[in-house]
Parts: structure tokens; sequence; C-alpha cells
């Protein structure tokens, strides 16, 4: 009680702060945000095309793909990422004085003076010289100080990166074209009326141009003949946030059935399970939404996949409850798809745009090979959370525990009996995996097994989870031994999806 009043305590505090923050620079004059009407009167630019990065977006997804990358956040001030974007392309004053550089070190934060601060404070010549000295004390800081200086550079070149002139292959800027009668001409005129009714605030003369300037672009794709994607629901996607409610639902879930687990309120479990459900939904309807815009399956890169495998756990958890009646399944399903989707939306490591396949991955044999490895880790991350509730009960007392919470758990025995299933439905996932990767090695790079870090340890993996089976079977293997060999396997599918990325040169680096 008085840890859950601690954490209540600082969320208030933390909104006040935050709070006292957004007055201070009111006071101090920094650069006002848009007017909300701005929001509307841009309506017509939300589905109008952009190219960014090789890859035709909408106007939104644009416009938080690059807000993200400055800010970290997809509002400004409490306002669009769409309208904050065309405002800072507008206005050259608005783009040096807003304070839209996310600090991400705090050494670097107070040697600025705020977690977020303008183009002009970082770009001061009379810093220099300290920054230098700042960096000779602590080599550590150049990391972050090469991330902020990414971000600058995304503000910088904010309207060069705004490819609406379209083309052949690569799109151009407005400015990157030169002025003339023609359709591009039109884009050009339209895009500069509506940069100064932005600096005007003229939302009326903005709105018009606005219109003007969606027509353009989409006439000049349709006199190209130019294959789009479904822009709108490009649009739809990024505004619905599919992965943010899922996480909601599932947060929902995870007090359901603690409420079942402390209390013994039994109906909830229910309750839990429709919210566990609704959270699924939600994940299912991004992961098919990202694979309609992106034109093939969603699982080429870390973000893609982990998410995907998050969606398994869920999946798994839901079927389990529903075939044997396990509410721990159900908690399991809940807690780690709610921990999996803040981690996955909070760690830099993951990146949630949507980008064009490398060539490497451009074969059918990407979703029938990620697709049955993740599933088999989905299952394998239900297993670890039931093999911790295993050991923290034998811990406490076992069976015969007087604390409540644990009391509530099914019985050791249940728990091992679990866990077992859980693994006997993740390995021969795992073991078809690793074979259709071989196939899938053998089309590409001519040899079906190399060696290579990745493929060492998904064989490492395999081995100990064959291993907790063959000693489970031919040992006699149950309980604390079998539940740390769960353990131990788990650990194993940590290292060979984020350690291998990150510590070891790979073949399989570009992906989860």
């Amino acid at each position: 009680m008085r840890d859950n009043r601690f954490r209540a305590g600082t969320l208030i505090q933390q909104g006040i702060l935050w709070i006292f923050m957004m007055i201070a620079a009111s006071v101090l004059g920094k650069a006002p945000a848009p007017s909300p009407e701005w929001d509307e009167a841009l309506e017509p630019i939300r589905t109008m095309p952009v190219q960014d990065t090789g890859f035709v977006f909408s106007g939104v997804t644009f416009a938080q793909n690059h807000l993200l990358a400055i800010l970290d956040d997809r509002t400004y001030q409490g306002r669009s990422a769409l309208s904050t974007v065309v405002w800072l392309m507008s206005d050259p004053e608005a783009k040096m004085q807003a304070p839209v550089l996310r600090v991400t070190h705090p050494d670097l934060a107070k040697f600025f003076g705020d977690t977020r601060i303008s183009l002009s404070v970082y770009r001061d010549p009379s810093r220099i010289e300290g920054l230098r000295d700042l960096i000779r004390r602590d080599q550590a800081l150049m990391d972050p100080l090469g991330d902020l200086n990414q971000r600058a550079s995304f503000l910088e070149n904010l309207e060069d990166d705004f490819a609406i002139v379209p083309h052949e292959g690569e799109w151009h800027a407005p400015g990157q074209v030169e002025a003339g009668s023609g359709i591009e001409g039109e884009i050009g005129a339209a895009w500069e009326a509506l940069k100064e009714s932005v600096r005007g605030n003229d939302v009326k003369g903005g709105r018009e141009a606005a219109e003007r300037l969606a027509g353009a672009v989409r006439q000049a794709t349709e006199a190209q003949n130019l294959d789009l994607p479904w822009l709108e629901l490009d649009a739809v996607y990024q505004s619905h946030h599919p992965f943010a409610k899922s996480a909601f639902f599932y947060l929902l879930a995870a007090l359901c059935y603690g409420a079942v687990l402390l209390f013994g309120w039994r109906r909830l479990a229910w309750v839990g399970y429709g919210f566990l459900a609704l959270g699924l939904t939600e994940e299912v309807l991004g992961i098919i939404a990202r694979w309609i815009l992106a034109g093939q399956a969603p699982l080429s890169n870390m973000y893609e996949s982990f998410t995907f495998a998050t969606a398994g756990v869920v999946l798994v958890a839901l079927i389990f409850e529903a075939t044997h009646r396990i509410r721990l399944a159900g908690l399991g399903g809940a807690l780690l798809g709610f921990i999996f989707m803040i981690v996955a939306h909070n760690l830099p490591i993951f990146d949630t745009r949507i980008r064009p396949l490398v060539p490497a991955l451009q074969s059918s044999w990407l979703t029938y090979h990620v697709v049955t490895i993740m599933l088999s880790y989905s299952a394998f991350a239900l297993s670890f959370f039931v093999g911790m509730c295993y050991l923290i009960k034998d811990s406490l007392g076992g069976d015969r525990s007087r604390l409540r919470g644990i009391r509530h758990l099914p019985s050791l025995n249940a728990l091992d009996v679990f866990n077992y299933k859980i693994i006997a439905v993740g390995f021969p996932l795992l073991t078809a995996g690793i074979i259709l990767g071989a196939v899938w090695a053998n089309t590409a790079w001519g040899r079906p097994w190399g060696f290579d870090p990745k493929e060492t340890w998904s064989a490492i993996t395999w081995l100990v989870y064959a291993i907790y089976l063959h000693v489970r079977f031919f040992a006699g293997w149950k309980g604390r031994r079998a539940a740390v060999v769960a353990l131990i396997g788990f650990g194993c599918v940590l290292f060979t999806y984020f350690g291998v990325n990150y510590l070891l040169p790979s073949l399989h680096s570009y992906v989860g």
C-alpha cells in the first residue's frame, strides 16, 4: 500500500512539474505552438502522399515520424504532429526558437539548461568551447551528443525531406524543383501560399492552400500513373494507435487477473479474459494494417518481429486459458503483453517506422521462417513467466504458503505440468523455424548452415529446450530443476534475439 502511495505521489509530482515547466516556458516567451484550429485546416494534408526513406507515406505519418525523431513525441505542447511540423517548416524563426530538440543525457541537459532546447541554443557559438570541455572530461557523452546532433539535422532538413513533388524513383521537395507553369509549379505555389498563411496565422487561407496543395500533389501522381499505398489507412493507423490501445487493454486485463489472484474475485477472470482478447484484437489490427501498407509481412525489423511475438504470447495465453482453465495463463499473457508493448515503444533500438524491405529479405521464406520462430519465442516467454511463478511459490512455502497471493496460484505440480505443456508447444515451432531458416539460407546464400552467430545461438537455444524435454522424460527432472532449465532456455532466447544483433557480427543483424 505504501509503495502504491509512493508511486501515486511521484506521478502527481511529475504532473505538477510538467505544468510548472509549461507555465515557465510561456512566461519566458518561448515560441508558441500552432493554434488548434490548424489541425482542422491541415486536414487535406493528412492523407497527401509524401516520400520518405524511399517509401510513400501519408502526410500525418511523415509528420509523426519526424517529430518523433526530433522530440521523441507525437505532439508538441498539446498540438498534433502535422500542425507542428508544418509550422516549423513554414516559419524559420519558429524553427530556430521553438524548444523541440530532445536532450536525452542529464549532463547535457544540465549544460544546455533543459531537456528540450531550441536549435538556436544548440547552435549557439558561445557554447562550443564549454561543450568541448564537457566532452574532454567525459568521453561517454559523445554518443548522446551525436544523437542530439542527429535530431538537430532532422529539424534543419525538415523542409528538404518533405518530398511531395512526385517523380519516378526519388521524389523532391518543393524548394528543390524549378518554378514553372506546370503541375510542379502549382505544387510549389500552393506550398508557398500555405507557408505564408501559417506565418500570418491565416487559418482560412491556410485551409484553402492545403486543399490546393493536396489536390495538386494527387494530380501529379495520377498524371505519372504512380502506384500509391492506401494512404487513408495509413492516416487512420497513425491516428488510432492500435498498439497503444492494446497495451491499455493488457493493463486492464492484468489488473483483473491480479484481483483474482490476490482477493479471489473469480468472476473478474472473465472480464480480464475479455480485455485480453480486446488487446489482442487491437494488436492484430495494427499488424494487418502494417502488412497492407508495407505490401509484405511486417516482420522485417526488430520492432515488427517483437510486436508479432507479443501478439503470439497473448494468443498462446488465451488458448491455454480457454482449453485448460488456468487463470495464470491469462495473467502471464496480460503482464508480458503490457510490458513488451511498453518496451517496444520506448527503447531506442526499436524503429516503429514502416520501411521497404532490404533485398536480402525479399523472399516468401521470410514469412514462414520468422513467423514460426517468433511463435516459439512467444511460447517460451510464457514458459519463463510460469517458471518464475513456480520458483517464487516454491521459495515462499510452496503449496502450504500462508501468503494469500501465493496460495491462490496453481499447485506446484500444476505449475510444473503447465510449464512442460507450453515448452512442448514452443519446441516443435522452434525446430520448424530453424529448418525453414536453413532452407531459406540455402536459397539465398547457397548453404543451409554456416555457423553464423544467429544460427549458432538458435542451435544452442534448441539444445537447451531439447535437454529440458530429455531430462524430464528420461531422468525424471521435474519441479525446481526443470524450472531452472526453462529459465536458462529463455535466457538463450533473449541473447539470440537481442544479444546477437548488437554484440556479434551476423548476417541476421537486420532481423529479429
